[in-house]
């Protein structure tokens, strides 16, 4: 098994460990990990069985370095049947990114099973010969010996340096922190912020395509370790970027992710 993404040092202490290096830069963290650990804090922050994290939106205030993180928690609104909560990761005395998700009573098991539910279907995995470059992404100048190697890719359709279009199925190879299994969350969110990655349509030589956010909300949690994302990204010239993605399991729909996208030359 691959070395683990975090190894927690404290209570709310972690140190980032080098699967977390994003494919720019072997001292700057993919978004994914940071992700799920920020979700993993606000899930245990005061929990009820009876409620679950309905959605998650994380917004990446710089770069996140490879370094110790200190993430804080706090109740934004709390409440009976509904809570929202907010998460701050701060590594060497700055903030780097913030995440608030709501969580929200479980849905009970007798409520209707509304007629769009399960519309996108999941289907099985793909074998082992699908994928791009022995089942991780390959994009060009990217720093491999992190993140991208991390996590394992089946490509169905698409993919980096295509038509902008991805259907893909992803997990990750090791745990996020060390000595504990992913819960189902933190493995979508692992693998969610990949949907700009997995689309990439321009030259990263010559355009910038980077993201400044992540929104994922799940109407069900996954199943099993692999998550399938359908993704498509957007770019209207004089006004902006965005990349949309449905993500499903082997037992069907999950629910939708964004990414609003910085698209811009790139700086030489």
């Amino acid at each position: 098994m691959r070395e683990a993404f975090y190894r927690q040092l404290g209570e709310h202490r972690f140190e980032s460990l080098p699967p977390t290096a994003g494919p720019w830069s072997p001292h700057a963290q993919h978004a994914g990990p940071p992700a799920a650990l920020l979700a993993r804090e606000i899930m245990a922050h005061e929990g009820r069985p009876e409620m679950r994290l309905s959605d998650f939106r994380l917004d990446v205030l710089g770069p996140i370095p490879l370094a110790l993180l200190d993430i804080e928690v706090r109740t934004v609104r709390g409440g009976r049947s509904m809570e929202l909560l907010e998460a701050t990761a701060v590594a060497k005395g700055a903030a780097v990114a913030v995440a608030r998700a709501w969580r929200i009573v479980r849905t009970p098991q007798d409520y209707p099973v509304l007629p769009h539910t399960g519309q996108h279907e999941g289907g099985p995995v793909p074998g082992a010969e699908a994928g791009v470059g022995g089942n991780w992404l390959q994009m060009h100048g990217a720093h491999v010996d992190g993140y991208l190697s991390a996590v394992e890719w089946r490509i169905v359709t698409g993919g980096p340096a295509t038509d902008g279009t991805a259907v893909a199925w992803g997990r990750q190879r090791g745990q996020l922190v060390e000595g504990e299994d992913p819960s189902p969350w933190e493995r979508a969110l692992v693998v969610a912020d990949s949907g700009s990655g997995l689309t990439m349509a321009v030259d990263p030589r010559h355009h910038a395509y980077i993201n400044c956010d992540l929104h994922v909300a799940l109407h069900r949690e996954p199943v099993g370790e692999w998550v399938r994302m359908d993704s498509r990204a957007l770019a209207s010239p004089g006004h902006g970027g965005l990349v949309q993605t449905h993500f499903a399991d082997t037992e069907g729909e999950l629910g939708t992710g964004l990414q609003t996208m910085f698209a811009q030359a790139a700086r030489s």
